[in-house]
C-alpha cells in the first residue's frame, strides 16, 4: 500500500472533491487550493506578491503526491506529458495565462481521477 501524509491526504481529498463545503470549487483550480495552502503552510499566496512562489510551491507539491500515487508506470508517461502539453499549450479545457497554473490545473485533474480501489476492492492508499 502507498504511504502518504496527512497533507499529501488532504492535497488528494481537495482534488478530488471531498472539502466541498469547506474549499468550495472556484473556477480555477489555483484558486481553489488556495485556502488549504494557507492553512497549511501559514502565508498568503495574495500578499506580498507571494503569488509566483505559490505557484513554484503548489506545482512542486502536487508534483510529489502525483508521483507517489502514479498509476502509470510504465516507459509511456502519458500522464506527466500531459502535464507538460497543459503547460505548453493553452487550450478549450486548460485556459489559465500562466503555464504553471496550467500544469497544476493538469495535476489536480490527473489526481482527482487517480484510482483508490482497485476492481478487486484492493486500496491503493487510505484515505
Amino acid at each position: 500500500m502507498i504511504q502518504l501524509s496527512q497533507t499529501d491526504k488532504q492535497w488528494i481529498k481537495l482534488c478530488k472533491g471531498h472539502y466541498k463545503d469547506k474549499y468550495p470549487w472556484t473556477g480555477k483550480w489555483v484558486n481553489t487550493l488556495k485556502p488549504l495552502f494557507f492553512e497549511n503552510y501559514g502565508w498568503n499566496p495574495d500578499e506580498d506578491r507571494n503569488y509566483h512562489d505559490y505557484l513554484n510551491g503548489m506545482f512542486n507539491r502536487l508534483l510529489e503526491v502525483y508521483v507517489k500515487i502514479a498509476e502509470d508506470k510504465s516507459a509511456d508517461n502519458r500522464e506527466i506529458r500531459n502535464v507538460f502539453s497543459a503547460a505548453f499549450y493553452s487550450s478549450v479545457s486548460r485556459e489559465d495565462n500562466l503555464p504553471i497554473e496550467r500544469a497544476i490545473a493538469e495535476l489536480c485533474s490527473i489526481i482527482q481521477f487517480n484510482t483508490v480501489i482497485l476492481p478487486n476492492g484492493e486500496h491503493r492508499y487510505e484515505l
